[in-house]
């Protein structure tokens, strides 16, 4: 209800204009992706060399924002001053393009550091929150709330003629905050530089219109040296695609070619392609090629003994790894199979047929067989590897 509320309050306020909302809601956006796509390249030097700044903040995400892309963002003042730098450390938390906006408005020393002490906090499983992690979870409860962005944004950065860059398109969907492009209009930000366009149908250009329909220039990097302006410029948005290129095989709607049937598991799997796969599991055990993730010791753990526990419940609400989640991630698009051990999470059997499936709705795979306490994933490669149809013998007559 609170994003509803959100959504009714930006365009009441005028926040939004109805146009961009009718727009947003619309079933696409991409002829107004494609014309951002189409204008020819203005990225100068100064450009690259800030959109290489926000590259290496998005790095410190890396492999703990899932189900979320890593992203960076630098903002910086006309007069060539950096006033903030941010990157997204985690699911739930702000996006980098607030962490900056943090730092540019003078709520912490550093938009990094603040991002990096979320970072430690949820993955060193900390109890107790520095003083730094304590201010993030105060500006993230006052961004979250009704007129948050206003509270803390509104036309901060008006007089310094900032130019945002961002190696991610910014997102324009309510969710939990204010969507990262809206809180740049409230802001006051004169002009966004885009590293990569977000194939998220929820955004898929969507950010670009609101910015623009607010009269904020966009200039999408091309990765193309033949149409980018330098090979700079080339190489900045082929790294901005590199670094979220996991998230765009796990987002992107998917053709035919790409096994777009596949996914419909409950459709198209039947006892023959579990088979097939099985096989394809035996003879990697065979031969150690076998890609084999367990449980962390660390993580959390269902005490199945416990005559309380309803086992189904507590699976279905254990914390889960976003580390962990990310490298089976990225080794489902390598390797298509791989062996989940369970065993550190839960005891019982069945908790393990739960806790797999769970794993496997999260990452839109398929659970192909449960054998104790592990469980053996598939989700098809984009196009996919592994053929699943039977092969027909040749018969002599």
């Amino acid at each position: 209800m609170k994003s509803i509320h959100h959504h009714k309050h930006f365009i009441e306020s005028g926040f939004i204009s109805r146009k961009t909302h009718t727009a947003l809601n619309a079933p696409t956006t991409r002829l107004h992706q494609s014309l951002v796509e189409e204008k020819a390249s203005v990225i100068s030097d100064a450009d690259n060399i800030y959109m290489r700044k926000a590259i290496e903040a998005a790095s410190n995400g890396l492999g703990n924002t899932f189900p979320n892309p890593a992203v960076g963002c630098v903002l910086v003042s006309g007069d060539d001053e950096i006033i903030g730098v941010g990157f997204h450390p985690k699911a739930g938390y702000p996006h980098a393009e607030v962490f900056a906006l943090f730092e540019a408005c003078g709520y912490v020393d550093s938009g990094v550091d603040a991002a990096k002490s979320v970072v430690k906090f949820t993955k060193n499983s900390i109890n107790e929150r520095d003083e730094v992690m304590e201010t993030v979870d105060d500006l993230l409860e006052t961004y979250s709330s009704e007129n948050g962005a206003q509270t803390l944004f509104e036309n901060r950065l008006a007089e310094k003629d900032v130019t945002a860059y961002v190696t991610l398109e910014p997102c324009c969907h309510f969710g939990k905050t204010p969507p990262c492009a809206y809180t740049f209009v409230q802001a006051g930000v004169k002009r966004v530089v885009v590293g990569f366009r977000d194939p998220n149908p929820k955004v898929d250009g969507g950010g670009f219109k609101v910015l623009e329909d607010n009269g904020i220039p966009v200039d999408l990097m091309i990765a193309n040296e033949r149409k980018a302006r330098s090979k700079a410029e080339a190489k900045n948005a082929q790294d901005c695609a590199n670094i979220v290129s996991s998230f765009v095989k796990r987002i992107a709607p998917r053709t035919e070619s790409e096994g777009a049937d596949i996914l419909d598991y409950d459709s198209y799997m039947n006892g023959a392609k579990r088979s097939i796969l099985r096989s394809v599991a035996g003879r990697r055990k065979n031969d150690n090629s076998m890609v084999e993730f367990a449980w962390p010791s660390s993580g959390a753990f269902v005490d199945a003994k416990d005559a309380n526990v309803d086992l189904e419940e507590a699976v279905a609400n254990m914390s889960i790894d976003h580390s962990w989640m990310e490298a089976v991630d990225n080794a489902l698009w390598s390797h298509e199979l791989i062996l989940l051990r369970l065993t550190n999470a839960v005891q019982k059997k069945k908790g393990a047929k739960i806790l797999g499936e769970r794993i496997a709705k999260e990452l839109n795979a398929h659970v192909a067989q449960v054998v104790g306490h592990t469980a053996l994933l598939y989700r098809p490669a984009r196009p996919p590897v592994l053929s699943l149809e039977p092969v027909e013998e040749d018969v002599e007559t």
